[in-house]
C-alpha cells in the first residue's frame, strides 16, 4: 500500500500482521488434526494459546481499520468525493481480489480432481466445503453474510469478503473522524457493538465466520479507525511507547489465551497492542524492523489465503493417512512433523503467490502516492 501521510511507514504493524497470520495458521493446523480425530497439536487442557488462535482475525480487522485510516484518512477528512471514493475502492479491490480469485480457482480444480479420482475420500464435510451452491457467494465476496450454513471453499476467505464490504462502510467512518471525540466514539462504539453481537448469538464467542462475519469485521474495523484518530492526537503515547508497555500487553494477551478468558477480552488488548506498536521506536520496533519479520508481514496476506488452500488439501487426505497407518491419533513427533510441513508449504507457496499473483495484481492499480505504509 502507498501513502503520502506524514506519519510514514509503520514497520511494527507490518511484522505483527505476519505473526498474526502464522498464529491463525497454527490454529487451523490444530483444527485439521483434532477434528480428523488424530489428536490435538498440543493438548487442549494444557493451554489455549493455539485453540484461541481464531481471535487473531479480530486483530487483522482492528489493524485494517487503523492502517486504512493511516493511509486514506486525509483523503476523506474534508468530505466524501465520488472520484476519491472510487479510487480508494479500486485500490482495495486490486489489493485483495486477485489472490482470492487465484486460491478459489485452485481449489475448484482440486475439488474436481478429488471427485473424479478419489471418490472414497468424499465425506459430508467435503461436500459442504466444496459446494457448488456456495461458489457465487465466494466469487462475489458475500461469503460472510449468512448465505450458507457452512464454511466453503477457501475456508478463511469469509474474512476477505467481510473486509471488502466493510471498505464501503469504511468511507463513512473515515469521513467521521474529524472531531476530537470521534475517535473515542468509534473505538468504544465498535467494541460495544461487537460485544452485543457476541452476547446475542448462541455460541457466545467471537468465532463468527460465514454467518455474521461481516459484522464482526465491521465493528473491529470501526475500532481500528477510531484507534487511529486517537493515535493522530498522541493519546496515551507517554504510557504506550515504551518496550515495557508492549511487554505488558503481550503478557496480558498470553494470559487471556492460556487461561481461556472470555473472547471479548481480546479486542481491547489487540487495540492496545496495535497502538503500542505504532508508537514504539525502541527495542520492540527495532526487533520487528529486521528483515525476517518484515518479510513475513509483507507476504502475510498470501500466507493467510494459501494456508487455507493447504488446510483443504490436508483435510482431504488425513483420513487416508489415518487408515493406511492404522492410527488412532498421531504420535507427538508426527504431529510436530505435520505442523512443520504445513507451515513450510504455506509460507513457501505464499512467497510464490505474493511474487507472481498478489504483487502483479496490486500493480494493476497504481496509486499516485509514493510513501509505503504497512499493508492493510
Amino acid at each position: 500500500m502507498t501513502s503520502k501521510t506524514t506519519d510514514g511507514y509503520l514497520p511494527s504493524l507490518t511484522a505483527m500482521r505476519g505473526v498474526a497470520a502464522v498464529w491463525v495458521m497454527l490454529f487451523h493446523i490444530d483444527v485439521s488434526l483434532f477434528y480428523r480425530d488424530l489428536g490435538p497439536l498440543i493438548p487442549h487442557a494444557w493451554t489455549g494459546l493455539i485453540t484461541g488462535g481464531y481471535l487473531w482475525v479480530d486483530f487483522f480487522f482492528i489493524l485494517s481499520g487503523f492502517v486504512i485510516a493511516h493511509v486514506y484518512g486525509a483523503d476523506f477528512a474534508g468530505g466524501v468525493k465520488l472520484r476519491t471514493a472510487f479510487g480508494y475502492l479500486k485500490a482495495r479491490f486490486f489489493r485483495i481480489y486477485p489472490l482470492h480469485l487465484f486460491t478459489l480457482l485452485v481449489l475448484i480444480v482440486f475439488a474436481r480432481w478429488v471427485a473424479a479420482s478419489q471418490p472414497a475420500l468424499i465425506d459430508g464435510s467435503l461436500e459442504s466445503f466444496f459446494s457448488d451452491k456456495a461458489l457465487p457467494s465466494n466469487f462475489l465476496l458475500t461469503n460472510a453474510m449468512n448465505q450458507h450454513v457452512y464454511l466453503s471453499w477457501n475456508i478463511v476467505s469469509w474474512s476477505i469478503g467481510a473486509e471488502w464490504w466493510t471498505y464501503f462502510v469504511g468511507i463513512g467512518l473515515l469521513a467521521a473522524t474529524g472531531r476530537a471525540w470521534s475517535g473515542a466514539l468509534l473505538l468504544i462504539g465498535g467494541y460495544l457493538l461487537l460485544a452485543a453481537l457476541v452476547l446475542l448469538l448462541p455460541a457466545g464467542d467471537l468465532d463468527i465466520t460465514f454467518d455474521y462475519g461481516f459484522f464482526r469485521c465491521l465493528f473491529g474495523f470501526a475500532m481500528g479507525v477510531g484507534l487511529h484518530a486517537l493515535y493522530r492526537r498522541g493519546w496515551a503515547r507517554a504510557w504506550l511507547a515504551s518496550d515495557a508497555a508492549v511487554v505488558a500487553v503481550l503478557l496480558l494477551l498470553a494470559m487471556k489465551f492460556h487461561w481461556g478468558w472470555h473472547d471479548l477480552v481480546a479486542p481491547p488488548l489487540f487495540a492496545l497492542l496495535a497502538l503500542a506498536g505504532a508508537y514504539n521506536r525502541a527495542g520492540f520496533a527495532r526487533l520487528l524492523a529486521a528483515r525476517p519479520p518484515q518479510y513475513l508481514g509483507e507476504i502475510s496476506y498470501s500466507i493467510y489465503l494459501m494456508h487455507g488452500v493447504w488446510f483443504m488439501v490436508f483435510w482431504t487426505f488425513l483420513p487416508r493417512l489415518k487408515t493406511a497407518f492404522h492410527l488412532e491419533r498421531l504420535p507427538p513427533a508426527w504431529s510436530l512433523a505435520y505442523a512443520v510441513l504445513f507451515v513450510a508449504l504455506s509460507i513457501g507457496s505464499a512467497a510464490l503467490t505474493h511474487r507472481f499473483v498478489e504483487a502483479p495484481g496490486r500493480r494493476l492499480f497504481r496509486a499516485r502516492r509514493t510513501l509505503a505504509v504497512a499493508s492493510a
